[in-house]
């Protein structure tokens, strides 16, 4: 436990110094791009004219969910790593719908902010959903993807079941609106754990998660299960799937997937919760490596 303890605060302190700027600019910046009036806020580091991976957290998250990838990842590529609008340090304005295809283009306007392209593109929880949404938004401009335990809604086909499944979905939106919010968003987080987040983890996702931007939460979750853009589409891109078994999907998960992803690779993990990044670190960053060198083969 001190271990573990001495581990998780050096990793801690060494992000804050890279994020609060006390270290040499070619191991990262904060830059600022533009995107229909609002400054969306991201990390930029590593080695600049190398293949870029572009990191994007979950609901209710920040960049922070990638400290333990960006200091590895930017000693071989150029790493990015976006604080989605409405989140950690972007703009939160409330005048508008959070939905994945605004967040799509927010991504696109950091790569075009950061003058790359080709990025690979990797995505926690939401942020595949929206990695997704940028494959529709923008055929053919990333390289490859990575989901990460992501959120891909399966829509039943019969009109019956897909009535049920979206009152499903609305009375979950309703319950995360109403007036016990905080417990209700406090139990989503608690799922994710699935028993197997270390506790001082658990303190922590739950501190970043519960005082997220209330208005760009309740919006982009609304939006995130809106079923019409939930069609059967198949990309022909390089995937990485990487999934805790306790999420408990359904048994022909990975088969479906390789309808969406016929160039998949995937894996099922059976000692992590939801934030396998933060969780198991060392084999998270092994096995994004590995892809990145099959890329180039």
């Amino acid at each position: 436990m001190i271990r573990y303890w001495l581990r998780q605060y050096f990793c801690v302190l060494c992000m804050v110094c890279i994020l609060a700027g006390q270290v040499a600019a070619e191991q990262g910046v904060w830059r600022e791009a533009n995107f229909e009036g609002v400054k969306i806020a991201y990390f930029d580091a590593g080695k600049q004219n190398a293949l870029t991976l572009v990191f994007i957290h979950g609901w209710s998250c920040d960049i922070s969910f990638w400290r333990l990838q960006i200091p590895e990842f930017s000693k071989s590529y150029r790493v990015i790593a976006v604080d989605l609008p409405g989140f950690g340090k972007s703009n939160k304005p409330h005048d508008r719908a959070y939905t994945l295809e605004f967040f799509a283009k927010a991504i696109h306007a950091v790569i075009q902010d950061a003058k790359t392209t080709s990025p690979v593109l990797i995505g926690h929880s939401m942020g595949y959903s929206v990695v997704r949404q940028y494959l529709l938004s923008f055929p053919g401009e990333a390289r490859a993807v990575v989901n990460v335990d992501g959120t891909h809604l399966r829509i039943p086909k019969s009109p019956e079941a897909r009535a049920g499944f979206e009152k499903k979905m609305n009375n979950r939106n309703t319950a995360l609106e109403g007036p016990k919010r905080k417990e209700a968003v406090r139990r989503v987080v608690e799922s994710t754990f699935y028993g197997k987040t270390p506790m001082p983890l658990q303190d922590e996702i739950m501190a970043v998660m519960t005082s997220a931007d209330v208005y760009t939460a309740n919006s982009a979750l609304r939006e995130l299960r809106r079923l019409d853009q939930w069609k059967e589409i198949s990309f022909d891109v390089p995937c990485l799937a990487l999934y805790a078994k306790a999420a408990r999907l359904p048994p022909d998960h990975e088969v479906f997937l390789r309808r969406a992803f016929p160039r998949l690779a995937y894996e099922m993990w059976d000692d992590t919760g939801h934030y396998l990044m933060l969780e198991k670190p060392q084999r998270f960053n092994a096995a994004l490596n590995r892809f990145l060198i099959s890329l180039s083969r």
